[in-house]
């Protein structure tokens, strides 16, 4: 009976994830394109699905920055990190790390496999964590526990790392656990609305406005990313 009870537990999971995944790829808007005059700044944001980088590719495609996908929960590391890490310093991008933080795990720990990783974060992006409920689900806390936990993260790592994270959202997760909270972290959003960025008017640091980018040098779609400033300002953000 136990046996029967988790195949068909396995085979619900399988099932919802497969849901998630169609949803995302097919329903979901792809993203959109915008006033690059206005957002002359451009980044992507890469994992083990981007596949094997050609980068003298990539910063010959006015691309100033790259975030690389390091760890997820309390033990994974991207198996692509250490490679596209060591070979995006090369360049002259500017290259931070995230984290993909799981809703039913503890903050601390996580934080813990991602600072183990990552180690220094000398002459790099200000890392970023990145908190959504695709991927997450069923979600088994409260609202409060997952913010809890997720405080745990931030400040564990950012004892080390001496600077306030930049939190990855998208419009709901953000409506849902981070919007009112966590003011004095910047935010990386994931929004498809042209007119109204954030749902309260909340600035923002990056946005990531596309799923289906495409260039040189990688295999696939790659995800955009625009910072909030003209050349003079991102100078003075990274300097």
């Amino acid at each position: 009976m136990k046996k029967v009870y988790l195949l068909a537990l396995a085979v619900s999971i399988c099932l919802i994830l497969t849901i998630f995944i169609v949803v995302r790829m097919y329903f979901i808007p792809k993203g959109i394109t915008i006033d690059k005059t206005k957002y002359p700044i451009t980044g992507i944001d890469i994992s083990r699905h981007s596949g094997i980088i050609d980068w003298d590719k990539i910063i010959s495609q006015h691309i100033s920055f790259v975030y690389i996908k390091a760890t997820e929960g309390e033990d994974y590391l991207d198996p692509n990190y250490v490679n596209n890490v060591t070979e995006a310093l090369k360049t002259n991008l500017k290259v931070g790390e995230y984290h993909f933080f799981r809703f039913n795990k503890p903050g601390k720990p996580q934080a813990l496999n991602f600072l183990f990783h990552t180690k220094d974060f000398t002459g790099k992006l200000t890392p970023a964590l990145d908190i959504e409920e695709w991927g997450n689900m069923p979600v088994t806390k409260s609202g409060a526990e997952i913010r809890t936990e997720i405080a745990g993260f931030l400040n564990t790592v950012e004892k080390v790392s001496g600077c306030k994270m930049i939190i990855y959202t998208n419009i709901n997760t953000y409506n849902k656990y981070i919007r009112g909270q966590f003011l004095d972290n910047p935010i990386w959003i994931c929004s498809f609305n042209k007119d109204r960025i954030l749902p309260d008017n909340r600035d923002w640091l990056f946005w990531q406005h596309a799923h289906n980018g495409k260039l040189s040098g990688i295999k696939g779609f790659v995800d955009l990313n625009t910072f909030n400033g003209d050349e003079a300002k991102w100078k003075k953000y990274i300097d």
